[in-house]
């Protein structure tokens, strides 16, 4: 009775911390609580910090979200095989999700999202020579004095490139006081000041060296229903925030953001066919679509890109020609 009641415990859904889904964020939307972890150094996705091991042990089930994707961090060799039955169970859930990877570990798909930290603190860009992944996903973390260096964004670029990444998401890692001490030993005096006094490096400046190589700098955003008119109103949903992000980080009418990502939101949670309303003329009964989501919703529904999103694209990676 005892080892049956241990047993259903075992099984129990693992507890998540919710985020919101945003393109920055590889569209996460949840994270175990509670998660075995790895040693040395790699990357948190969700919390834009530096990932720690833990105790934990790996969660036999999780329950998905449904309007995000859920983020699996990296496991020691040893719980390879147990992730496997992981993801395995989560996928069969519909899950979409954000499995993470190091250089040179086991196990890594097309799917999963690499992660670059490791290799560029221990070696640096030229670390990424020669690289063999079978990921098309990475992410660069932007730390002031150690991965700023604009020389070696170019060097490890173009062996992102040659190895057949298509996308490399660069994320400004927020840093406390003991993650900074952590890091200090890896860097020279110069180094040193700046990663405890220098500016945040942009991450516009990263994405415009990686666009010029042809690389997308957002991961796409997952696809959580086969319903063709769900489909539709999350495709709305994403373009609509990653426009209000690029939006927003170009510094435009902060209000104007808002709308859009009120738009967003909205249109994630309502249960309307935006391609009928779209198709019918009918929009307007939306009173929480603004004009220039209104006009991004037409533009999808006639299978056409957005204009807006087109335009805030190109004046982020390439700045304005003004």
């Amino acid at each position: 009775m005892l080892a049956e009641s241990s047993d259903r415990r075992a099984r129990r859904p693992a507890s998540v911390r919710q985020f919101l889904a945003e393109p920055g964020r590889l569209w996460i939307r949840s994270v175990p609580t509670a998660w075995p972890g790895v040693d040395g150094l790699w990357t948190h996705f969700a919390s834009r910090g530096l990932g720690v091991a833990g105790e934990a042990p790996l969660p036999a089930m999780i329950v998905p979200p449904i309007d995000g994707a859920l983020y699996l961090p990296p496991v020691a060799p040893a719980l390879e095989g147990e992730l496997a039955v992981l993801i395995a169970a989560c996928r069969d859930r519909g899950a979409a999700l954000v499995v993470q990877r190091r250089v040179g570990a086991p196990g890594a798909a097309a799917e999963d999202v690499l992660d670059l930290l490791a290799a560029l603190l221990e070696q640096g860009a030229a670390a990424l020579s020669g690289l063999e992944t079978p990921c098309r996903i990475a992410v660069w973390p932007l730390i002031a004095g150690l991965t700023d260096g604009v020389d070696d964004w170019q060097l490890g670029i173009e062996a992102l490139v040659a190895a057949g990444v298509r996308t490399v998401v660069p994320i400004a890692l927020e840093l406390g006081p003991a993650e900074r001490r952590r890091l200090a030993a890896l860097t020279d005096e110069s180094g040193y000041q700046r990663l405890f006094h220098g500016a945040a490096p942009a991450e516009r400046d990263f994405a415009r060296c990686a666009a010029e190589r042809g690389l997308a700098v957002f991961a796409p955003p997952p696809t959580l229903s086969n319903s063709p008119a769900e489909q539709f109103a999350q495709r709305v949903a994403a373009d609509l925030l990653l426009a209000a992000e690029l939006w927003l980080r170009l510094g435009r009418l902060e209000s104007a953001g808002q709308e859009l990502l009120r738009a967003a939101r909205w249109t994630r949670e309502a249960a309307r066919d935006l391609r009928a309303l779209a198709r019918e003329g009918n929009l307007g009964v939306l009173p929480w679509l603004d004009e220039r989501s209104r006009q991004l919703v037409l533009e999808l529904a006639a299978g056409q890109p957005s204009t807006l999103l087109a335009e805030l694209e190109r004046e982020y990676l390439q700045g304005s020609e003004e």
